[in-house]
């Protein structure tokens, strides 16, 4: 695996695959500032504009937890390319829709061993609900 896609402390391909594999709001919490920079910035589908730094970032993953408490992501393919990591990933779980399956992809950006930006995209409706609650927040 290129260096990229792994690092010993901070972000990893194993490290993505055990957590989405039984994800928590707690561990997101402790594990998000270890695996992402301070200054990070992400676009998620459906939720307009760009979220900017670690703790929203933690925050952004528990408000997912919270609409899709069962939430799982299995890992497909995953390719490095230079300072890019991209992830082909299934979810499975009950959103507030009822029962779903679908893709998405991660294109992630990173600096030192550490996710600097993240672009995730997916057509999956629970992403309108997530949006909703980040709406509410506002």
């Amino acid at each position: 695996m290129p260096a990229e896609a792994r690092s010993a402390e901070g972000w990893s391909v194993d490290g993505w695959r055990a957590f989405w594999s039984a994800p928590s709001a707690e561990v997101a919490l402790k594990r998000v500032p270890a695996v992402v920079t301070p200054d990070v910035e992400a676009v998620w589908p459906r939720v307009p504009g760009r979220l900017r730094g670690s703790a929203d970032y933690a925050r952004r993953i528990v408000d997912l937890l919270t609409v899709v408490p069962g939430l799982r992501l299995e890992l497909g393919e995953h390719a490095a390319d230079g300072g890019f990591v991209f992830l082909r990933w299934t979810a499975r779980g009950t959103g507030p829709d009822g029962p779903f399956e679908g893709i998405g992809t991660d294109r992630l950006r990173l600096r030192d061993g550490l996710v600097a930006e993240s672009l995730i995209m997916s057509d999956l409706a629970v992403f309108g609900a997530l949006a909703r609650v980040v709406a509410g927040r506002g």
